[in-house]
């Protein structure tokens, strides 16, 4: 579950067509296993430009440098003469003298052949895809560049297709016929927020009071699975209005998954990349309809919550990601950790999960929690993501724990008024997609809203380093967590740890 991240919403466009950048690509044709690209371009200036693919997007963290996948690069003037181009680095090509420059093309090789149980580079294959003549995954920071300095350019996307093939995707579409279809992006950020699945369709819409979601699917087995996965995701929605206070944060929303069958008896995978408006899912497992679905609600969860964290509340190094040198927040606490406490806590509130099961979920994170050290502040931590890839799955779970932690510690103070849903509402209100917070910041914030114990709280256990207590907290709500690891339930609670456990998990 990662947790790339774009950030701008799609709304009706207006281009100007001076200013847009022009991208052709043309599925059919995938001669040596690779696509060609061309981009028709807008005047750019006489000064040096620099053309580029991502080294990293949102939600990731780790370097996949997708520019390691274009091969045979040309630049050209209106009169098809070349213009000189050179190789920077992996991901990055300088034009010394762009007069004169209307056309960059180029071919790409897939980032994966299938998503199988290999591991590859870097482990985020959600951030890229596989180009087949069966189905597409298309991530547009592995296929269409960008120029230095012009992220704000807007594209317009001709897509040639297969015409049994069906496009979705949350993009706005311009113009859509059998063979090719047109989709416009307000700019580069929006184009890479908007995967695409083109693959016959396997699709299902929800249509709720407040919601229209696409659940659009391909497996490589040729069976349908769309009808199973919207069957699990329709109470999912219900779930997560309930438990966001009654409205969801989008109104339109496309679920793109990919599935291929293993062949490893009892051995699953699955990977999901969230975006604004639509989430990716890669599954590898056995073609089993019960277990596909399910998969999907717990990666669907999780992703589908990012819509509120990092997309409507995060801090301006998200907001104004540098795709080759992006700074780190200090807040994957709040980004994953409480995304995932969200996902994690929603079924024991909203009644669709038993004590027991609760329980189980909390002791296997505290258990796979403590083979990590302690001696780094999550903040610290979070700063140097990419850095340290083996102690980045923490925020997983010591990360979700402090959440559960400081919901506990807010429903105690508030007497079950106020917990961490209603502290996440309040920095909607705060801040919200325009109006990113400042990374130094957040803390002081929070306090203002919460008071000085609450701040005094995330500086004890973020901003230091900190072994959880987490019998400590668990005990207040009735719940016993031995040495050994097992947590259970206090048989005879006192009256403070019943009234505190029904105001945390409504039991």
């Amino acid at each position: 579950m990662r947790t790339p991240l774009l950030l701008l919403l799609a709304l009706p466009l207006v281009l100007n067509a001076q200013d847009t950048i022009t991208a052709t690509i043309d599925l059919c044709d995938q001669r040596n296993d690779r696509l060609e690209v061309e981009l028709i371009v807008p005047p750019m200036g006489n000064e040096p430009l620099i053309f580029a693919l991502p080294r990293i997007v949102p939600g990731i963290y780790g370097a996949m440098d997708h520019g390691r996948l274009v091969g045979d690069i040309g630049a050209f003037d209106t009169d098809g003469d070349p213009i000189p181009i050179r190789r920077l680095d992996v991901n990055r090509w300088v034009l010394p003298d762009p007069r004169g420059l209307s056309r960059i093309t180029y071919t790409v090789d897939d980032g994966w052949e299938e998503f199988d149980l290999r591991f590859s580079l870097g482990n985020y294959r959600s951030s890229e895809g596989t180009v087949k003549a069966e189905a597409t995954v298309l991530n547009h920071n592995t296929v269409i560049g960008y120029f230095e300095g012009y992220e704000g350019r807007p594209y317009t996307i001709h897509l040639q297709k297969p015409a049994t093939h069906y496009v979705a995707t949350s993009l706005p579409r311009q113009d859509e016929q059998a063979e090719r279809a047109t989709f416009n992006a307000s700019s580069y950020h929006h184009l890479v927020d908007n995967p695409m699945l083109v693959a016959p369709p396997d699709t299902v819409h929800i249509r709720m009071k407040d919601i229209d979601v696409l659940v659009a699917c391909h497996s490589t087995t040729g069976q349908a699975i769309a009808r199973d996965v919207a069957e699990q995701i329709r109470p999912l929605l219900a779930d997560q209005r309930a438990y966001l206070g009654g409205s969801l944060p989008v109104r339109n929303y496309t679920f793109l998954i990919y599935h291929h069958p293993n062949s490893q008896e009892g051995s699953m995978m699955g990977d999901g990349l969230e975006h604004s408006a639509s989430t990716l899912v890669l599954l590898c497992m056995p073609l089993d309809a019960d277990m596909i679905a399910f998969s999907v609600y717990g990666i669907a969860s999780h992703e589908f919550f990012h819509t509120i964290l990092p997309l409507s509340v995060r801090s301006e190094e998200i907001a104004n990601y540098d795709f080759q040198t992006p700074r780190m927040s200090r807040h994957l606490w709040l980004y994953e950790g409480m995304t995932e406490y969200f996902a994690i806590h929603m079924p024991i509130k909203q009644g669709r999960q038993s004590v027991g099961d609760f329980l189980g979920v909390i002791q296997d994170k505290v258990q796979d929690m403590r083979r990590f050290p302690d001696n780094m502040p999550l903040t610290t931590l979070s700063q140097q993501a990419m850095e340290k890839q083996d102690e980045y799955p923490n925020f997983y779970l010591k990360g979700t724990l402090f959440c559960m932690g400081l919901d506990i510690a807010l429903r105690e103070r508030s007497k079950g008024k106020y917990g961490v849903q209603e502290l996440v509402r309040d920095l909607q209100r705060e801040y919200g997609p325009q109006k990113p917070f400042k990374d130094d910041e957040l803390f002081a914030t929070i306090e203002r809203l919460t008071g000085p114990d609450i701040g005094a709280f995330l500086q004890r256990h973020l901003n230091e380093p900190s072994v959880l207590p987490m019998e400590e907290w668990l005990s207040k709500a009735g719940f016993s967590l031995g040495a050994d690891g097992k947590l259970i339930a206090i048989t005879s609670p006192s009256k403070e740890q019943h009234r505190l456990r029904s105001w945390w998990i409504g039991r």
